[in-house]
């Protein structure tokens, strides 16, 4: 039956997927038009004005933009579309590389692993989505190719992580997550543990930079000017973030931790994320072979909990978490079996249905709800209102 035919799940989950590239391209035009503060101006964040944490890609489009005498936000959102090309691009390779299907389905198809920044797009649009494209990439080929170039792979896009520290100090905490994704696939032994000592330090080294240079009014009055001098005025959001001290974030947190009553929120999120995992429980059982594997998979939830201490995108950080996890379950290896599962696929395919509709992940405050009780606001709906409204304005 067409239900069970592999071509069939393959052709709709890239039909599912391309849906979701058609609607975030168009929103990431939007969200430049509007001179979004956050998911736009999180990206122009530049050395313009001396050195400071998250500057670099912010850097590259504002020198960018004065040798093609081209607008920095639209820039902006190129680098949106391609990075999110890449993310979408190298997960559906992955997936296609899974011998059954059946275990992802839910989670494909949940209303977070590829459509969080259509339901929430102040979440979205934000930096992270170099991580999700370079894990990608290193997902499918540890799956594609063998041990040796897959060292010389890793290690080179290793090299490289410590530019993704300078775009922002974030992504030293889910570092590991990759760590560990390599070492689901590799024998560990000295030489290994070495290369991954020094390949470590210059992340290291760039994350105690980017926490030494914080950021003052100066520097980022010297931004906002470099972004005036190219056209592309703009004010507030994460620019200006950049002077906000650590006790102005703890406040701010506590703040929203009473007014968006946020630890019933998110532990409901936490709870309905594990629903869509469930089936992939077996992931934790090869992690927990080797207590090595088990005490660096666990860091970047440490270094999650401390972040939410200071940062109030509680929901963001929940999904960074969720999508890296995604992408170890991707991981082929030859002693695993897959956890058998009590669901047909016809019991499986509405219960997708149910899970993708009627829910989705609030990045932070109040700006979307969590559920979605009425037929109107259900994430289906929602789709077809965008599809239309693309329908009329695009095409």
């Amino acid at each position: 039956m067409f239900l069970t035919s592999r071509s069939f799940k393959i052709y709709f989950i890239f039909i599912f997927l391309l849906v979701s590239f058609l609607l975030t391209s168009i929103t990431s035009f939007e969200l430049y038009k509007h001179k979004e503060a956050f998911t736009i101006g999180d990206w122009l964040i530049n050395y313009q004005g001396g050195f400071v944490r998250r500057g670099l890609i912010g850097e590259i489009i504002i020198n960018l933009s004065y040798l093609t005498n081209s607008n920095p936000g639209l820039i902006t959102s190129y680098t949106h579309i391609l990075f999110y090309f890449l993310f979408f691009l190298f997960s559906f390779l992955a997936i296609n590389q899974q011998n059954h299907l059946k275990n992802h389905w839910i989670l494909i198809f949940s209303p977070f692993l590829f459509y969080f920044q259509i339901f929430d797009f102040y979440g979205g649009f934000r930096k992270e989505i170099i991580f999700f494209s370079l894990f990608a990439f290193l997902v499918w080929s540890f799956n594609k190719f063998e041990e040796k170039k897959l060292d010389k792979i890793f290690f080179t896009t290793f090299a490289f992580y410590s530019f993704l520290i300078l775009s922002h100090e974030i992504f030293i905490i889910f570092l590991p997550y990759i760590i560990v994704s390599y070492l689901l696939k590799v024998e560990v032994n000295k030489k290994r543990i070495i290369y991954l000592t020094l390949f470590s330090l210059p992340s290291l080294i760039c994350f105690v930079f980017s926490i030494l240079n914080p950021g003052d009014k100066e520097i980022v009055e010297k931004i906002y000017l470099s972004l005036e001098n190219q056209n592309y005025n703009m004010s507030g959001g994460a620019i200006e973030w950049l002077i906000k001290d650590t006790n102005h974030g703890i406040n701010t947190v506590k703040e929203y931790i009473d007014k968006f009553n946020y630890f019933s929120k998110y532990s409901i999120i936490i709870l309905l994320s594990l629903i869509a995992y469930y089936p992939l429980r077996e992931i934790f059982k090869r992690i927990s072979k080797k207590k090595i594997n088990l005490i660096i998979f666990f860091l970047p939830i440490v270094g999650t909990f401390l972040i939410s201490y200071v940062a109030v995108d509680w929901g963001r950080f929940i999904y960074i978490n969720l999508v890296s996890i995604f992408f170890i379950s991707l991981i082929k290896i030859d002693s695993y079996q897959n956890q058998k599962i009590i669901f047909s696929w016809y019991l499986l395919v509405p219960l997708s249905i149910i899970y993708f509709s009627f829910w989705q992940i609030p990045h932070c405050c109040n700006f979307f709800p969590l559920f979605n009780n009425e037929l109107t606001t259900t994430n289906i709906f929602k789709l077809i209102k965008f599809l239309g409204q693309f329908a009329n304005n695009y095409i």
